[in-house]
């Protein structure tokens, strides 16, 4: 799967927390609901191991003038229950 003509595999998102610290996420899966784009993103183990031991993390992607995308905190509950569910229903055709 690609987003943007970029594989999932390769992209690398970095997380910023409030605290100074940042953690490295690999992208899981990729999704629309309502003409908006989602990553379901993992921590990474390694370089592009995803731990799958962890919970997944969605956030709102767009892409920037350079075509990386841009992950987005989903601050509407309403909003996140929504791709929560089309994410699941993704994950629930998958297995």
């Amino acid at each position: 799967m690609e987003f943007m003509d970029k594989k999932l595999e390769d992209i690398v998102v970095t997380l910023p927390f409030a605290d100074g610290t940042s953690m490295d996420c690999g992208v899981f899966s990729y999704f629309e609901v309502n003409g908006k784009k989602y990553f379901a993103l993992l921590p990474l183990k390694g370089e592009k191991e995803l731990d799958y031991s962890a919970s997944f993390m969605l956030y709102e992607v767009e892409e920037d003038e350079e075509h990386n995308p841009v992950v987005m905190y989903i601050e509407d509950d309403e909003e996140y229950a929504i791709a929560a569910q089309c994410f699941s229903e993704q994950m629930s055709k998958n297995s």
